[in-house]
């Protein structure tokens, strides 16, 4: 399954489909943005990565479908928090998250030279945190009740994944 899968950057056409599938709500349990957003609300916010240095967006394809979303973006503590969303559930449990995760470490550690990748996931999803741990991030820290969402505060793990930790040439 995963040889169908690319992650590529994202594009400006890609941002349609984007909002729909965040609208669509398949994620919201998983993610502490909020949604749904306007078309124009999503397009202004890409042309606003394209002029940042400190975002790298990039979309989850099988051909031509959009399937989900995955970042490096500015930290909660040091070097680039990733994220990541699968969004049409016929692909969960299938590989597709850790491929893409794996995909953007290799972008951060090789092409931006990151030491330190990090990520936030709630305690509550164990798909994404044996993900997480099969990419190689270790658990660091419980953010008790550090995200409001759907009306409660609700704990975060929080996670990383150092360059020497990754296991690949050019280790520090």
């Amino acid at each position: 399954m995963t040889s169908h899968v690319r992650v590529r950057p994202l594009a400006r056409h890609d941002v349609p489909k984007l909002r729909d599938a965040l609208a669509a709500g398949t994620v919201a349990d998983a993610t502490r943005r909020l949604f749904p957003r306007s078309l124009p609300s999503m397009l202004d916010w890409y042309d606003q990565l394209q002029l940042s240095r400190e975002m790298s967006p990039f979309a989850i394809a099988i051909n031509a479908s959009l399937i989900g979303y995955c970042a490096l973006r500015p930290p909660v503590y040091s070097g680039r928090e990733l994220v990541i969303a699968i969004f049409d559930p016929r692909y969960h449990g299938k590989g597709i998250g850790t491929h893409a995760v794996r995909e953007m470490c290799a972008f951060g550690f090789g092409t931006l030279k990151l030491q330190r990748i990090e990520l936030g996931v709630y305690p509550t999803n164990q798909r994404a945190i044996s993900c997480y741990v099969r990419c190689g991030f270790r658990e660091e820290a419980l953010l008790r009740k550090f995200v409001y969402h759907e009306g409660v505060w609700v704990d975060l793990t929080l996670m990383s994944l150092l360059r020497s930790q990754k296991g690949q040439e050019g280790d520090a």
